[in-house]
This record gives structure tokens, sequence and C-alpha cells, in this order.
């Protein structure tokens, strides 16, 4: 080990589980460091990145499921700590996104996290100083409330919690300046989802255009520039209703319900309207809600359905069977993440440091000028004791 040198040490961590790399950093204080500098997190996470685990939300509780364990292991939830777990107003716990391992969640009413199911780090999403009751909703759309998403720019290496107020004023907290901000409002009519979904640096929700018989397109706002454009979608999706969005494999997805049927859409090439295929779903669902979540052993596609199933699809015929495991809750919703050494305080402590520099400066300096001054009282003093005597 005297022998290799840091870099190839850390190409050797990087290819280890990260449970493992956890138990490492114990080793010395140099593996600590090398651990958890950015680029090894980073480089960690893109080797890993295929593994994928299931985050299970219910009633006052987070559960982890592995979809690729071993039969033997019964493929059995486990039960995850998170922020206000045991407190007596934690009922159910919503999630509004995930990204790079890091997960959204709200165990109470507006109290929200930025959460590594991983590592149990959080980061608790500070109250907005803005005041969303200047846009109320219509009359007719008074059951939408609020809607939430979260996603990360790799562009400018920021995460960003986004908040939609009433289907309509846009306001953006960053983890990168630990800031709130308004943006442009919502240009379009409001959307079903409370939560979008992250692809490529922006969020999408399927939406329709704000005038009277506008289109139905594919809103993808831009977390970098904090802007809204369209996408294109299938010409048969003209009803921006009875719909729930995803991402498989990197790519944009779409399942639609019509008639007790549900129509599954995949954008091959991001923003390329000839590039969606579709997949009928050929068993028939009662279920608004199906929500793609993420291939299964490479074959078959992990589906959510309506709080209390999961279910895997045959993409080749659309014929779909449920998906065994043991101690499910009775009720959930349901995402994906990445196990990752992400934290989300990692932001704040940069911040942190930023914002001590310029004291520890200034105090440094006032420090050298004290010494300065008492290094020539007490040279003064032996002079003049000396001339005395």
């Amino acid at each position: 080990m005297p022998d290799l040198s840091q870099d190839v040490i850390a190409d050797i961590l990087s290819r280890l589980p990260l449970k493992s790399v956890c138990r490492l950093r114990c080793v010395s204080k140099s593996w600590f460091n090398l651990t958890t500098e950015p680029h090894f997190i980073n480089t960690h996470l893109n080797r890993h990145r295929k593994k994928q685990k299931i985050i299970l939300s219910s009633n006052n509780s987070l559960f982890s499921l592995d979809p690729e364990a071993p039969i033997d292991d019964d493929m059995l939830p486990l039960e995850i700590d998170f922020p206000l777990k045991n407190h007596p107003n934690t009922e159910w716990v919503h999630m509004f996104g995930s990204c790079n391992g890091l997960v959204c969640i709200m165990p109470q009413p507006e109290a929200f996290f930025i959460f590594n199911p991983t590592t149990r780090e959080s980061l608790r999403v500070p109250d907005c100083p803005m005041s969303s009751h200047i846009c109320p909703p219509e009359p007719q759309e008074a059951m939408f409330h609020h809607a939430y998403s979260f996603g990360y720019a790799p562009s400018i290496d920021d995460y960003k919690f986004v908040k939609v107020a009433y289907g309509c004023m846009v306001l953006i907290f960053s983890l990168k300046s630990s800031s709130w901000k308004r943006v442009q409002d919502f240009p379009y009519k409001h959307h079903l989802e409370k939560s979008g979904t992250t692809l490529n640096g922006a969020v999408h929700w399927l939406c329709r255009r704000l005038e009277v018989g506008g289109t139905c397109v594919i809103a993808a706002f831009d977390l970098a520039q904090e802007k809204f454009s369209d996408l294109p979608l299938p010409e048969s999706v003209t009803d921006y209703k009875r719909f729930t969005t995803g991402v498989l494999r990197g790519c944009l997805c779409l399942l639609h319900q019509h008639d007790r049927r549900h129509s599954f859409w995949i954008m091959n090439k991001y923003g390329v309207k000839e590039s969606w295929t579709m997949i009928m779903i050929t068993d028939s669902y009662s279920s608004i809600s199906l929500k793609p979540l993420c291939y299964w052993k490479d074959t078959k596609i992990l589906l959510a359905r309506s709080w209390k199933q999961l279910l895997l699809c045959n993409p080749n015929d659309g014929t779909c069977k449920n998906f065994l495991g043991n101690g499910l809750p009775d009720k959930f919703c349901a995402d994906v993440y990445e196990e990752c050494l992400i934290s989300p305080n990692l932001w704040f402590r940069r911040n942190s440091r930023l914002r001590l520099a310029p004291i520890t400066v200034l105090y440094t300096f006032l420090l050298l000028v004290h010494m300065n001054y008492l290094l020539l009282v007490t040279e003064l003093s032996k002079f003049l004791t000396k001339k005395s005597n």
C-alpha cells in the first residue's frame, strides 16, 4: 500500500460498494479526506449510477427496497430513519423528486428536507420569505394548490428546490447560494402533478397552454437558466389529464390512461418528437396512476400503481404481473434513488467557509498588529530599564 499513489487508491476505492467505502473511512485520516472530496464522491456516483433502489413513503415511515436483491433475501423493505420521524405531527412522508441520490421529502406540512437515504444526512429548506398569496387560484382550479419539485443543474453544479404557488408564481431555492428568488410566472394552465420529473437539468410537467384551446405540451423548466421551454408530445396525446411522467435509462417517458388502457411513451432522443416510441399495456387497470420507476434486471419495467402495488411490465408484449415483495406497506408512494456519498450540507459548509474567510483575515491582521504592539512595548521597556541603570 505505501507504494500506491493517492490516485490509484482513489480509483480502487471508488469501485467498491458504498457501505465498504464508509467502513474504510475509518482506516486513516488520509482515506477519510480522500473519500470525502467532491471529485471522489462524483466518481463513485457515476460508477454505480445503474444500481438504483426504490424508496417507499408511507404513514410516518420511509422504506428502501432493492429490486435486484437475491430471492433468498425476499426483497424485504428496510425502514429508514428520516428527519422528524418521531415527531407527533408527522403523519405521511411526501416525496417531491430524487436526483443523484438526494431525495426531497416533506414529513410535515411545509417542512421540506433535502435528504440522503443512504447516509441519513439532511438539510432543511428554509421557509420562503416571499408571500405566495398574491397569486390566488381561479375558482375552477381551487383544488390545485402548490406544486413542488427538486433537481440538479450540472452546468452550474447546483441543486434547486422549485415551488409553483397556485400554478402561477415560481419560486426557487438554491443550495449553492442558500437563498430564495422569484423567477418568471408559470406560463401554462394549472398542472395536475404535485411533483415534476427531473432530467437533463430541467423539471418537466405535462401542461396545456394558457390560451383558449391551447395545445398540450411538456413544460421544461431549465434549472440553470431558470426559464421555461416546450418539448413536443406524441401526436395522439392531446389531453394533459390522466397522465404520469418519469425517467427510464435517461429517457423521458409518459404514461397516459384512456378507457382503462395505458399507453406508455418513451422519448428515446431528448427533445426530438419523432423519437417517441409507444408500448401499449395490454392489461386493463382502472387506476389513473401508473408511474414508471426503473428497469428490473434489464428486461422488464418496474411500475408503481395507485399507492398500493408494484408491477412488472414486459415491454415486448405490454403484459404486466405483480412484483413480489414481502412486507410492503398497505399504501405507499414510490420513487427511485441511487446510493451515494453526496452530502446535502456540502454547499452550506462551503458558504460558511466563504462567509468566515473575511472575518478570519481581519482577525489574523488584528492579531499580528497586537503582537507587534506587545513586541514594541517589550523592547521599549527593556531599553528604558537599561538606560535607567
